[in-house]
């Protein structure tokens, strides 16, 4: 049987009501819960109230209001909004370590044959570009994003990657760092590798925010 419009919009507001409120994973659990509450009353009686009562038992744990360290113990989240997070911190945690580590063994490799200062300040220079680059894309896809009237969970990602790293601009582009010791030119390469990974990753979660709203137009009648 197939759900009227008002019956999907009430499992929609249930969902917001439940602290669903991205637009990309609100739409995915829409299309779930509104199919499983579609198979009951094909193979039921009761009535679509009732299904959504039995669906959404099932869901309780997904929509359970969850709190990590990793995100910030003082904001809850769905559980399932909360694992989508999880796991994309800890695919950035990795791939941001074993940026690192390259940028590490490349460093060490140059320094047995160039001087180590001049090195770290050939690497200041062009982590430098990186970074005003990685800056500008920053600010215009937060501009296109913010016109898109979306509000998606690649959107939350994505801004709190602008609040983090704006206060950085004069630090990072403007002051010249060129460490004398070798722990501390390590040092130097490891955060700064692991910055420039996640600050060019924002463009990675705004293209997704992208693909999404592209998506959303072609279903929209």
């Amino acid at each position: 049987m197939k759900l009227t419009t008002e019956q999907i919009a009430q499992i929609e507001e249930t969902l917001v009501l439940n602290g669903i409120v991205y637009d990309d994973i609100k739409l995915e659990v829409l299309d779930h819960i509104a199919t499983e509450v579609q198979v009951l009353m094909d193979e039921n009686t009761l009535s679509f109230d009732e299904n959504f009562k039995l669906v959404l038992d099932k869901w309780s744990e997904e929509l359970k209001p969850s709190s990590s360290f990793f995100t910030g113990l003082s904001v809850s989240y769905p559980q399932i909004i909360l694992n989508k997070r999880l796991l994309l911190v800890k695919k950035q945690m990795l791939f941001g370590f074993l940026l690192s580590i390259a940028g590490l063994l490349i460093f060490m490799s140059l320094i047995e044959f160039y001087d180590a200062k001049v090195v770290i300040y050939n690497f200041q220079v062009g982590a430098r570009y990186v970074f005003v680059i990685g800056y500008v894309l920053l600010i215009f896809n937060t501009i296109r994003i913010w016109r898109s009237k979306l509000n998606t969970s690649f959107y939350i990602n994505h801004k709190s990657r602008l609040s983090m790293y704006i206060p950085m601009i004069y630090p990072f582009c403007f002051i010249n760092i060129t460490p004398k010791l070798l722990h501390n030119q390590v040092l130097f390469v490891v955060i700064s590798a692991f910055m420039l990974f996640h600050l060019l990753l924002s463009s990675q979660l705004a293209l997704k925010h992208f693909q999404f709203e592209k998506k959303l137009s072609f279903t929209k009648p």
